[in-house]
């Protein structure tokens, strides 16, 4: 498995454009050979970062197609996550400012 599909496999988000940002944001490759020893902690901590990213996300509606994250929910596994790693808690709230 991949840093990119461990990732995903976390996350269970499908933009791959997303999932590569933020395993480039913490300084892998998104092709190298997940190592839970050398990697869990980051693969946690994009992870996190995209759940703020989904908690932020406006609800989306296209006729009767209709996405909304519970951005509650995605701000408080991404404050788990950071916990574990005694990690300082995100800057952004989860509340949507549109």
């Amino acid at each position: 498995m991949t840093t990119l599909q461990a990732l995903q496999s976390l996350t269970e988000y499908e933009n791959e454009n997303l999932l590569s940002k933020a395993i480039a944001d913490i300084g892998l490759l998104g092709t190298e050979t997940y190592v839970s020893v050398t990697h869990k902690e980051d693969i946690d901590m994009a992870s996190a970062s995209i759940y703020e990213t989904l908690a932020n996300h406006p609800e989306l509606r296209e006729g009767s197609y209709t996405i909304k994250y519970n951005s509650v929910q995605l701000m408080a596994m991404a404050r788990k996550i950071r916990s574990r790693y005694h990690m300082k808690k995100a800057t952004i709230s989860g509340k949507p400012i549109w």
